[in-house]
């Protein structure tokens, strides 16, 4: 989720002459042209014609890599400031925890805002934000574990915690006027939710969906154990949905594992299926990186399991791309190798077809099971023509099965019979740009349809393989 912080940055960095820039919004939407402000509202104007977002949705925005570069370094740096001004102040003193719960704050949305940049761009963008976000976790722990520090301060201290002057703050008092006539509440309010959290465990499955309802707003971090409890042994498809909105709204990420670590041996459909939404949502490092745990614990079985796991490692893409080549390259499990290849395919990333050729050639050779031959050559395959330029480096193998799978693939994947290194070189300088405009059609369509993948791509799998030696 992306914070107000940011919202609150969005109206200064908004420039009110034109200028051709990019546009992030809280939702992650990434839009790029002519942006002008008109009152509350931003313009973006580019060839589709002029998109109007208000302004408070509006992230962030900037016209290069540098300049987002500036900003998130910028705030990372602002962020420091804060936690060094705290370290300074006595423990007891209620405006340390301010700041150092604001410095908190300002991380998270640096992280957000980081890997909505690195989603939206290319392969041989990515990793230009990687030094500012090493940092963040490091920093994240510290300022927690000085919270924790600052809240004992509070409660020993002598007659309790003092109150921080407002002018301290920043912040100038805002009196609301009185209303004219106070109200009497005369309808029944109910038990709330402490009553809500008890149902969590209803024999009842209505009484289950409505106590996961009465969840989600307001947040309710008090009963992210229950409803963790409850989603390890739901099957409801529509309980499990409710309990998904509810911890979406919370701060998962310190008991991730803990809290999920059912989910590693867990073979329930509907169950995996609501975790992989969450996990998604979430959309964090530490969230991808649980999921892959997850997949190489309990690998899937059938397509409709696979093309779950590949909508998840589509919308957290780069960090997803990473581990399933480390998967794919260091796994002892045969089984995981296979599915880590199958996923590297239908990623549908043209950064998976380099690990694909090596998987492919370490196959070919005995340096990789000879079983992974079959489902590296169609995973590029899948990929299609974004792999054409490693298909070219391919087709110069000094391996026999290399090369003639290689010309194969080329000749599939351009519908024509190319022969030779030669004409498939001369095929892609003709087809180069077209193929890089459908690729960008592709991920922008997949990020407005929230990266959908339906079990049919997996099907290129069920293919009987010709084996040179067979």
């Amino acid at each position: 989720m992306i914070r107000l912080g940011w919202l609150l940055a969005a109206a200064i960095l908004i420039p009110a002459p034109a200028g051709d820039r990019t546009v992030i919004t809280a939702e992650g939407k990434i839009h790029s042209g002519t942006v002008t402000r008109e009152g509350a509202t931003v313009l973006v104007s580019g060839p589709s014609g002029t998109l109007r977002i208000p302004a408070g949705k509006v992230v962030a925005v900037f016209s290069n890599a540098p300049e987002a570069r500036a900003i998130a370094t910028g705030r990372l740096e602002e962020a420091k400031k804060l936690f060094e001004e705290a370290g300074s102040m006595p423990e007891r003193d209620p405006l340390r925890r301010h700041k150092l719960s604001v410095s908190l704050e300002i991380c998270k949305e640096t992280r957000d805002l980081i890997e909505v940049l690195e989603r939206g761009s290319l392969a041989g963008e990515r990793g230009t934000l990687a030094g500012v976000m090493r940092q963040l976790p490091q920093l994240m722990r510290l300022l927690r574990d000085a919270m924790g520090s600052s809240a004992v301060g509070e409660e020993t201290a002598p007659g309790g915690a003092g109150r921080v002057p407002i002018e301290r703050l920043g912040s100038e008092p805002r009196v609301a006027d009185p209303p004219p006539r106070a109200g009497e509440i005369t309808v029944d309010l109910g038990s709330g939710q402490v009553a809500a959290v008890r149902n969590l465990a209803a024999k009842e499955t209505p009484a289950r969906v409505a106590a996961a309802r009465a969840l989600i707003s307001p947040p309710a971090p008090h009963a992210r154990p229950a409803l963790c409890a409850a989603m390890s042994t739901e099957t409801n498809p529509e309980a499990l949905a409710a309990i998904v909105e509810a911890l979406v709204r919370l701060d998962l990420e310190p008991t991730l594992k803990s809290d999920f670590g059912w989910a590693l041996q867990d073979r329930e459909w509907h169950r995996i299926h609501a975790f992989l939404q969450l996990m998604r949502r979430i959309g964090t490092r530490p969230a991808c990186d649980f999921v892959v745990e997850c997949f190489k614990e309990s690998p899937p079985f059938d397509h409709k399991g696979r093309a779950a796991y590949a909508s998840a490692f589509r919308r957290m893409r780069p960090g997803s791309l990473e581990e399933l080549r480390n998967t794919l390259l260091k796994s002892k499990e045969r089984q995981v190798q296979v599915e880590a290849v199958r996923q590297l395919g239908v990623l549908r990333d043209r950064a998976a077809a380099p690990v694909l050729k090596v998987a492919m050639a370490a196959a070919a050779t005995g340096a990789l099971p000879r079983e992974l031959l079959g489902p590296c050559v169609f995973a590029l395959e899948t990929l299609g023509k974004p792999a054409f330029p490693v298909l070219l480096e391919a087709m110069n193998d000094g391996n026999d099965d290399v090369r003639r799978h290689a010309r194969a693939l080329v000749q599939r994947i351009s519908g024509e019979p190319l022969d030779g290194v030669s004409e498939a070189s001369k095929w892609w300088q003709r087809n180069r740009k077209s193929v890089e405009e459908d690729e960008l059609k592709f991920w922008k369509d997949q990020e407005a349809k929230d990266y959908p993948v339906a079990p049919d791509e997996f099907r290129i799998f069920d293919r009987k393989f010709t084996d040179s030696r067979n």
